[in-house]
Protein backbone atom coordinates (compact mmCIF):
# COMPACT_ATOMS: atom_id res chain seq x y z
CA UNK A 1 0.00 0.00 0.00
CA UNK A 2 2.89 2.37 0.88
CA UNK A 3 4.63 1.70 -2.57
CA UNK A 4 1.92 2.88 -4.23
CA UNK A 5 1.28 5.80 -2.89
CA UNK A 6 5.31 6.68 -2.86
CA UNK A 7 5.30 5.65 -6.35
CA UNK A 8 2.82 7.64 -7.25
CA UNK A 9 3.39 9.86 -10.97
CA UNK A 10 7.07 11.07 -8.94
CA UNK A 11 5.20 12.74 -6.40
CA UNK A 12 7.40 13.70 -3.48
CA UNK A 13 5.28 11.70 -0.74
CA UNK A 14 5.64 12.22 3.33
CA UNK A 15 3.49 9.64 4.76
CA UNK A 16 2.61 10.93 8.33
CA UNK A 17 0.55 7.85 9.31
CA UNK A 18 -1.66 5.58 8.06
CA UNK A 19 -3.39 4.33 11.07
CA UNK A 20 -6.99 4.88 11.66
CA UNK A 21 -7.44 5.25 14.56
CA UNK A 22 -10.59 6.69 16.49
CA UNK A 23 -9.78 10.51 17.60
CA UNK A 24 -10.88 12.34 20.82
CA UNK A 25 -12.59 15.65 20.14
CA UNK A 26 -12.94 18.31 22.31
CA UNK A 27 -15.95 20.79 22.18
CA UNK A 28 -16.89 23.25 24.80
CA UNK A 29 -14.33 21.96 27.64
CA UNK A 30 -16.04 18.22 26.97
CA UNK A 31 -14.30 15.24 25.82
CA UNK A 32 -16.15 13.45 23.37
CA UNK A 33 -15.11 10.37 21.70
CA UNK A 34 -15.71 9.82 18.34
CA UNK A 35 -17.32 6.80 17.44
CA UNK A 36 -17.08 6.65 13.95
CA UNK A 37 -15.47 3.29 13.06
CA UNK A 38 -11.87 3.26 10.84
CA UNK A 39 -13.71 2.39 8.24
CA UNK A 40 -16.37 5.37 8.57
CA UNK A 41 -13.61 8.20 9.06
CA UNK A 42 -12.46 10.01 5.77
CA UNK A 43 -8.85 9.69 4.92
CA UNK A 44 -7.07 12.86 3.81
CA UNK A 45 -3.89 14.11 1.85
CA UNK A 46 -2.79 17.41 1.90
CA UNK A 47 -0.22 18.63 -1.40
CA UNK A 48 2.02 21.47 -0.49
CA UNK A 49 2.18 23.36 -3.49
CA UNK A 50 4.91 26.31 -5.33
CA UNK A 51 3.83 29.03 -7.77
CA UNK A 52 5.44 28.68 -11.23
CA UNK A 53 7.79 31.59 -11.04
CA UNK A 54 6.76 32.76 -14.85
CA UNK A 55 2.90 33.78 -12.86
CA UNK A 56 2.33 36.39 -10.06
CA UNK A 57 0.78 35.35 -7.04
CA UNK A 58 -2.69 36.76 -8.19
CA UNK A 59 -2.06 35.29 -11.83
CA UNK A 60 -1.59 31.88 -9.48
CA UNK A 61 -4.22 32.06 -7.43
CA UNK A 62 -6.90 33.09 -9.68
CA UNK A 63 -5.94 29.88 -12.07
CA UNK A 64 -5.99 27.97 -9.19
CA UNK A 65 -9.36 29.22 -7.71
CA UNK A 66 -11.12 29.26 -11.04
CA UNK A 67 -10.28 27.13 -14.22
CA UNK A 68 -8.21 24.54 -12.60
CA UNK A 69 -11.01 23.62 -10.60
CA UNK A 70 -13.09 22.90 -13.13
CA UNK A 71 -10.73 21.16 -15.23
CA UNK A 72 -10.07 18.71 -11.75
CA UNK A 73 -13.92 18.72 -11.31
CA UNK A 74 -14.58 17.40 -14.82
CA UNK A 75 -12.72 13.78 -14.49
CA UNK A 76 -15.58 11.26 -13.66
CA UNK A 77 -13.07 9.85 -10.64
CA UNK A 78 -12.75 12.91 -9.12
CA UNK A 79 -16.64 13.29 -8.77
CA UNK A 80 -16.55 9.93 -7.65
CA UNK A 81 -14.31 9.33 -5.00
CA UNK A 82 -13.04 12.77 -3.80
CA UNK A 83 -15.55 13.41 -0.57
CA UNK A 84 -14.20 17.47 -0.06
CA UNK A 85 -11.84 19.12 -1.62
CA UNK A 86 -10.53 22.08 -0.32
CA UNK A 87 -7.82 25.01 -0.93
CA UNK A 88 -5.35 27.11 1.40
CA UNK A 89 -4.25 30.52 -0.68
CA UNK A 90 -1.35 31.60 1.29
CA UNK A 91 -1.26 35.13 1.99
CA UNK A 92 2.34 36.32 0.98
CA UNK A 93 1.56 40.06 2.09
CA UNK A 94 1.87 39.58 5.59
CA UNK A 95 5.89 39.00 6.86
CA UNK A 96 5.38 36.03 9.53
CA UNK A 97 9.07 36.69 11.00
CA UNK A 98 7.98 39.70 12.70
CA UNK A 99 5.69 37.48 14.97
CA UNK A 100 8.46 34.56 15.77
CA UNK A 101 7.34 32.36 12.66
CA UNK A 102 8.92 30.82 10.05
CA UNK A 103 6.74 30.79 6.50
CA UNK A 104 6.66 26.86 5.36
CA UNK A 105 7.86 28.07 2.09
CA UNK A 106 4.46 27.44 -0.06
CA UNK A 107 1.99 29.44 -2.03
CA UNK A 108 -0.60 26.95 -1.10
CA UNK A 109 -2.56 23.88 0.14
CA UNK A 110 -4.69 21.01 -1.35
CA UNK A 111 -6.96 18.94 1.23
CA UNK A 112 -8.60 16.18 -0.55
CA UNK A 113 -10.58 13.73 1.50
CA UNK A 114 -11.84 10.30 0.58
CA UNK A 115 -13.27 6.80 2.17
CA UNK A 116 -10.05 5.15 1.76
CA UNK A 117 -6.71 5.59 0.66
CA UNK A 118 -7.56 3.05 -2.17
CA UNK A 119 -10.04 5.69 -3.46
CA UNK A 120 -7.47 8.10 -3.47
CA UNK A 121 -4.84 5.79 -4.88
CA UNK A 122 -8.14 4.99 -7.88
CA UNK A 123 -7.87 9.44 -8.70
CA UNK A 124 -3.95 9.72 -8.58
CA UNK A 125 -3.66 6.36 -11.12
CA UNK A 126 -6.63 7.27 -13.34
CA UNK A 127 -6.09 7.19 -17.36
CA UNK A 128 -8.05 10.76 -17.67
CA UNK A 129 -6.37 12.26 -14.41
CA UNK A 130 -2.91 12.06 -15.28
CA UNK A 131 -3.88 13.11 -19.26
CA UNK A 132 -5.66 15.97 -18.18
CA UNK A 133 -5.16 16.97 -14.59
CA UNK A 134 -1.88 16.93 -13.90
CA UNK A 135 -0.52 18.43 -17.18
CA UNK A 136 -2.99 21.23 -16.03
CA UNK A 137 -1.29 21.47 -12.53
CA UNK A 138 2.21 21.88 -14.32
CA UNK A 139 1.13 25.07 -16.15
CA UNK A 140 0.79 26.83 -13.06
CA UNK A 141 2.94 25.14 -9.80
CA UNK A 142 5.78 23.45 -9.69
CA UNK A 143 5.06 20.07 -9.63
CA UNK A 144 8.39 18.40 -8.75
CA UNK A 145 8.43 20.65 -5.88
CA UNK A 146 5.31 19.71 -4.40
CA UNK A 147 5.18 17.83 -1.09
CA UNK A 148 2.42 16.07 0.86
CA UNK A 149 1.08 14.34 3.96
CA UNK A 150 -1.40 11.78 4.31
CA UNK A 151 -3.30 10.42 7.69
CA UNK A 152 -6.50 11.44 8.87
CA UNK A 153 -8.17 15.01 10.42
CA UNK A 154 -9.06 15.29 14.04
CA UNK A 155 -11.16 18.47 14.74
CA UNK A 156 -10.95 19.62 18.34
CA UNK A 157 -13.38 22.19 18.20
CA UNK A 158 -15.13 24.41 16.03
CA UNK A 159 -16.51 27.74 16.97
CA UNK A 160 -18.08 28.41 13.13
Amino acid sequence: MYSKLKSWVGLPCLIATTLLLPSFNVYSSALAIDTRTKSEQLVKITLFIKKRDNLTYEEFHEYWSGPHVEIFHSVPIVRQNIVKYAQFHSNESVDLTQYGLTPAGYDGGVDLWTRSLDDLLAVFNDEEYLNVVVPNGKTFFKYDEMTAMYGWEEVKWDHE
